[in-house]
């Protein structure tokens, strides 16, 4: 995909670090998002030619919320899909904005503020800090800002290891609480999980992004993890990452608990792991880091009652769905298929 793409306001150039695929599953890639040269994030889509038309900053005509809050002069736009959403750091807070007027968007929101109470709730009680609902709109939701730095980059730290041996210690606990007394969350079976890789391997290889022999990796994967048998389901993020962690020296925070389910006691500690073998092969943390993290990883897995072929299982499914996720970001795409083919056949 081109990085060169041309702006309402003259001619501009981003380097494109996310694309997303079109509604319709005709492969066409419709958004994208990255920095322009000023650093700022644009958001732009793309036309039949493929070539990009951006959005000026902090604008969107279908999120008219964002303009003002990208005004304000504390605002930081960190998250920008054009005509879907927006998440702008404003101060102490962050603010979601979607489409106005839609029940679907409002159902969303309301979702997101249910999940992350009910998230605050939970972490607090394993005693991790997670952002508070300040605010909800017809098209924003606005959220408490955590102290510390994402965990992502402390891998040279002097205080590496407490970060982790403090999270291993509150996840466990996580893990252990009893669900009944807890508002009803959503399950995320196997099956579940089988599907989500399904859809991810349609959505790039319809986008002409995943390798033919991808394609049928990534489903023969769904195809293992749709016959593992169904266990116990205990409190699970769903998409646990060194980037959803901050550390500030004490006290370890959480972030983004709207996917926030009951799901098999392997998947977080598994794609913490994986993860972390993939900033690895980034050149982004070096050997021991990422070993520390996957070791910890591990042996939270086996606390919450994992064996060897549900690890290795759960960790070829966060493999997979990588290698579909990072198909639609080029600068890390072609680094992305190497160590995924890698470590595909070391879990082999």
């Amino acid at each position: 995909m081109s990085t060169v793409a041309t702006a309402p306001l003259g001619a501009d150039d981003i380097t494109v670090d996310r694309a997303w695929p079109g509604r319709g599953g005709d492969g066409t890639v419709r958004t994208v998002e990255g920095r322009d040269a000023l650093g700022r994030l644009r958001a732009g889509t793309t036309g039949p030619d493929g070539r990009v038309t951006l959005l000026p900053y902090g604008v969107d005509p279908r999120l008219p919320a964002l303009q003002e809050l990208a005004a304000r002069p504390d605002a930081d736009l960190v998250v920008h899909r054009a005509g879907r959403r927006a998440v702008l750091r404003c101060g102490e807070s962050y603010v979601k904005v979607v489409r106005p007027g839609r029940a679907a968007g409002a159902a969303h929101l309301s979702g997101t503020a249910r999940a992350a109470g009910v998230g605050a709730r939970v972490a607090g009680a394993a005693g991790l800090a997670a952002p508070r609902v300040l605010e909800v709109t017809d098209d924003t939701v606005t959220l408490s800002s955590l102290p510390g730095r994402p965990g992502h980059e402390l891998s040279d730290d002097g205080s590496w290891d407490d970060l982790w041996d403090g999270w291993a210690t509150a996840w466990t606990r996580l893990q252990e609480q009893p669900t009944d007394p807890l508002p009803a969350l959503p399950r995320h079976t196997w099956e579940d999980e089988a599907t989500v890789l399904r859809d991810w391997a349609g959505r790039a290889a319809a986008a002409g992004l995943l390798p033919t022999t991808w394609t049928g990796t990534v489903r023969d994967v769904a195809q293992q993890v749709s016959a593992r048998r169904q266990g116990r389901l205990v409190v699970t993020h769903r998409d646990l990452h060194d980037k959803q962690l901050l550390w500030d020296g004490r006290r370890l925070g959480v972030l983004d608990l709207d996917t926030l389910c009951l799901a098999d006691p392997v998947l977080d500690p598994a794609n913490l792991a994986v993860h972390a073998d993939l900033r690895r092969a980034q050149g982004l943390w070096g050997e021991q880091p990422a070993a520390t993290v996957a070791a910890v990883a591990h042996r939270v897995a086996a606390a919450g009652g994992a064996d060897d072929d549900a690890l290795r299982t759960a960790e070829l499914a966060t493999v997979a769905r990588l290698v579909c996720v990072y198909a639609f970001r080029p600068r890390w795409r072609e680094v992305v298929l190497e160590w995924a083919g890698r470590r595909m056949r070391d879990l082999s």
